[in-house]
């Protein structure tokens, strides 16, 4: 084989989840596009068939399915159609997340912590588990890929449940790592920082976009496109040798100090 060639995903089977947001679908588009069929998971239904009729108007590559991850049925009921279609999962992408509120420590609701722990760190464990069951039950030489953020290194003001869900995540990534090692299925963690979707092009449009590009050590955020290479990495056999890794990238936002009061 091509050292070039272990990064194919030819024939293998992707699941999404989060697949209707900006970063969920450009994931599902570059998975796509190395050669994966990808199935798209995500409780927006109409958006999900916009993204996948856009991305894949012949309707061979990609498959929707409904699903709350925060709902263990939601995720049994997708292993079974995921597994009635192709009879198989090689690759899970735990893109699922929400932000929570943009407020300060003592403004934080339980519902407000409750709310993003639930859907960023819990949701990811139970797909974690369940899917990494149904690989060792079919014996699959499995990868999973947690999605972290900078914030999961860096402190940031008025973000304490998401930087806490992502810190989560990424010590999830590590013990997962080590739980799943015996039965040769891989995990590791890809952790973004600024990305070029619609809402954070907005954020970077407003008053305070000089201020959060001039705390970017490369100010700018990035293309989506230029997450095509680590999450390939991490997704295919190009990574046969890694587990339990955190990989940034951020532009190196993650390591610029934290964030202070004013």
């Amino acid at each position: 084989m091509k050292w070039i060639d272990q990064f194919s995903l030819e024939k293998q089977v992707a699941v999404v989840t989060g697949a209707a947001g900006g970063l969920g679908s450009q994931l599902v588009k570059i998975l796509m596009e190395a050669g994966a069929y990808v199935v798209l998971a995500d409780t927006d239904e109409i958006r999900l068939n916009r993204v996948a009729q856009e991305l894949d108007p012949s309707g061979l590559k990609l498959f929707v399915q409904k699903c709350d991850v925060t709902k263990e049925q939601d995720i049994l009921s997708l292993i079974d159609q995921v597994h009635q279609k192709y009879g198989k999962m090689n690759v899970l992408v735990n893109s699922a997340g929400v932000l929570g509120p943009d407020a300060a420590w003592l403004h934080v609701s339980e519902n407000d912590w409750d709310s993003v722990l639930d859907v960023n760190v819990k949701a990811s464990w139970m797909m974690a588990t369940h899917i990494s069951k149904y690989m060792i039950a079919n014996q699959l030489a499995g990868r999973i890929i947690n999605i972290s953020s900078s914030l999961g290194l860096r402190s940031q003001l008025k973000r304490i449940p998401y930087a806490t869900s992502k810190a989560a995540v990424e010590h999830l990534t590590r013990n997962l790592a080590m739980e799943l090692i015996q039965h040769n299925i891989r995990v590791n963690c890809l952790a973004p920082g600024w990305m070029n979707t619609n809402m954070v092009k907005n954020i970077l449009a407003g008053e305070e976009g000089e201020k959060w590009r001039a705390s970017i050590p490369m100010r700018r955020a990035a293309e989506p496109a230029e997450l095509a290479g680590p999450l390939l990495l991490l997704a295919s056999q190009a990574s046969s040798y890694m587990t339990g890794t955190i990989l940034r990238v951020d532009g190196g936002y993650a390591y610029c100090g934290i964030e202070l009061p004013e």
